[in-house]
């Protein structure tokens, strides 16, 4: 018999299904791989427990049993999100080191081979933090993409932008005064990155007002006259091509990605 107040017998299996299918849809705030290995024994026990709900106190009791769940399972939801971003970041922050580390044992060595290689303490920790900056910024960037253009297309503006100041810094493209002018160049990709807020279609505008920031800065030099001997005007205009094609080519890779419509930070399902 059913309880007072509550719905006919004929109708608990129809509130027992729509509950069902509503708890499912909201598994989905779970990890893929939890929600994969445990999502349907979960939604299982939670039907069972909607028929007995609906038994032993109809409407009433289901209300009751949804306002216990929800919050239960949104809060588990959120612990086990920030616990798996939690491990990954840990991850990526421990290897990203190990590669620095990793990288700058080559000059450690070749000191102790050749008198030719003579680094000092700023340089280590200027390399160790270019380095470990460049490869932190891809792994926390491009692993959030699902698309394979995206990801390539961090990875050419990064190595241009790592390439870029690590040769300012070592040997410079003009002398020292315009080498600061280059330096600046990063920056405007690094700008117009936070304010497309990484989606492709406004990262290909920021990289393309990158190269341009390349170009510029090398035509200012040539035009001022402050091209260093060891440095002809056809050298600087050769290696600015080289820094102006890496941006050009990560623009068009993240104009390629906005036509997949997979935007940077929107990581694949779960």
């Amino acid at each position: 018999m059913a309880s007072q107040g509550g719905p006919r017998p004929g109708g608990h299996e129809r509130a027992v299904g729509a509950s069902e299918r509503a708890y499912r849809f909201l598994l989905r705030a779970y990890p893929r791989g939890l929600r994969d290995g445990y999502g349907d024994e979960m939604a299982r026990c939670f039907r069972d427990l909607c028929r007995e709900a609906l038994e032993g106190g109809g409407g009433s009791g289901l209300a009751a049993l949804w306002a216990r769940a929800l919050p239960e399972l949104l809060c588990t939801a959120l612990k086990e999100r920030s616990t798996m971003l939690d491990r990954n970041a840990y991850r990526s922050v421990v290897g990203v080191a190990l590669a620095t580390a990793f990288m700058l044992l080559i000059p450690l060595l070749a000191m102790q081979i050749t008198d030719e290689v003579a680094w000092n303490v700023f340089d280590f920790v200027f390399a160790g933090a270019l380095i470990f900056g460049t490869g932190l910024t891809y792994v926390l960037v491009a692993r959030k993409a699902g698309n394979t253009a995206y990801r390539f297309a961090v990875g050419v503006a990064l190595a241009a932008a790592f390439l870029l100041v690590w040769g300012n810094a070592a040997v410079g493209i003009t002398d020292s005064g315009a080498d600061l002018m280059f330096l600046w160049v990063p920056a405007v990709g690094i700008i117009g990155a936070i304010i497309a807020r990484f989606q492709p279609r406004g990262m290909a505008r920021a990289m393309m007002a990158t190269a341009l920031a390349q170009a510029s800065v090398a035509v200012i030099a040539l035009v001022a006259g402050i091209v260093p001997a060891y440095n002809s005007a056809f050298e600087v205009l050769g290696i600015t091509g080289f820094y102006v094609a890496l941006f050009v080519g990560s623009a068009l890779s993240f104009r390629h990605a906005g036509r997949g419509r997979t935007p940077a930070g929107a990581g694949q399902e779960g």
